[in-house]
């Protein structure tokens, strides 16, 4: 069965239109120009999004080396006040610490309902501002040490205290505290 060519279809029917109809159609697909605009655009497009996120990256990189560095200096500024209170009990009279008055603003008797921990205590009644700037100490006395009283021929008794440093510059803030003995 043969089919007959619709005189109305807008297909040609013969050999010769048939080739230019067929490469009028082909010729958009296989026409190669602007296609390096393509690709060039497409790498754009890649090489921004690696320099948005390398930025980010090293954005979020110095962020992270600026708070170390609070951090640290805060550490040696509160370290070095806890040292200093440390001094500051090996250099008080036996008379200051034996009657239990605590004439010093930064030494008290320990007290439960006192949480050192928390900054917004740290003031001239609770503490000394260090020789370090942004530092301050405070000790607290926690009463005698466990089997500190058991050596007979000690003339005192050996106390515990917590030394405590608060280093706080640069919106950053860091307490130390360390344990210390010492017989009164």
């Amino acid at each position: 069965m043969k089919i007959k060519p619709d005189p109305t279809s807008p297909l040609p029917r013969k050999g010769n239109d048939f080739m230019k109809f067929r490469q009028k159609i082909a010729s958009p697909l296989s026409n190669e120009e602007g296609s390096a605009l393509v690709l060039a655009l497409m790498l754009m497009a890649v090489l921004t999004i690696i320099g948005f996120s390398t930025v980010n990256t090293s954005t979020t990189e110095f962020k992270i080396v600026r708070n170390e560095r609070i951090y640290m200096d805060n550490f040696y500024k509160a370290e070095s006040a806890v040292r200093e209170s440390v001094q500051d009990i090996d250099t008080t009279s036996w008379d200051n610490l034996g009657d239990r008055t605590f004439p010093m603003d930064w030494l008290k008797q320990y007290d439960e309902d006192v949480d050192m921990s928390d900054t917004d205590i740290w003031d001239s009644t609770n503490s000394e501002a260090s020789s370090v700037a942004d530092a301050d100490y405070a000790v607290v006395e926690t009463g005698i040490a466990i089997g500190g009283s058991l050596d007979m021929t000690a003339t005192s008794s050996l106390y515990d205290y917590e030394a405590r440093g608060w280093g706080h510059a640069d919106d950053g803030s860091v307490i130390i505290e360390v344990g210390y003995k010492k017989r009164h």
